[in-house]
């Protein structure tokens, strides 16, 4: 039941979903604040592609570090035993997942500019994918400072 419950509050109350909704809730109330960046985009993909890219960088960073969060060698043989190891595995993984949001939000932004299909949202999926993406990074070089300061590292 608290495995659930922590998984739960990771998704809706989380500084990623926080991130992800804020485009989205200007768009709703000022839906010509994407024009800024309609332009260089309609001009071509390579915006949409390089913030997919960006996307898929911030995951392949997040898996980077959350391999070395969770791997067991050295002086952290001691987080197997550690009673919140479950909870530091879970948020990783949806990390990762945050991530792969954030790529798909970009390639399907980037489609629907290109075909002229809502390229004002757009663009502002484009940027909550991006942004949610940059928080779930932060959430992962957050988790490897602190597990670093209680490992005395």
């Amino acid at each position: 039941m608290r495995r659930t419950l922590d998984f739960l509050r990771l998704v809706f109350f989380s500084p990623e979903l926080v991130l992800a909704l804020i485009p989205i809730v200007i768009y709703i109330y000022v839906p010509g604040w994407a024009d800024l960046l309609l332009k260089p985009m309609g001009d071509g993909v390579g915006w949409g592609l390089s913030a997919a890219g960006l996307s898929l960088a911030m995951l392949a960073f997040n898996y980077k570090e959350g391999f070395e969060l969770l791997s067991l060698s050295g002086g952290k043989k001691v987080l197997i035993e550690w009673p919140d190891y479950p909870q530091l595995k879970m948020r990783i993984l949806v990390a990762f997942v945050w991530c792969l949001f954030g790529a798909v939000a970009c390639f399907g932004a980037t489609w629907m500019v290109a075909k002229n299909l809502q390229p004002l949202l757009g663009i502002t999926l484009m940027v909550s994918g991006l942004l949610s993406a940059a928080a779930a990074t932060a959430t992962i070089a957050l988790a490897r400072f602190s597990l670093r300061e209680i490992l005395g590292e």
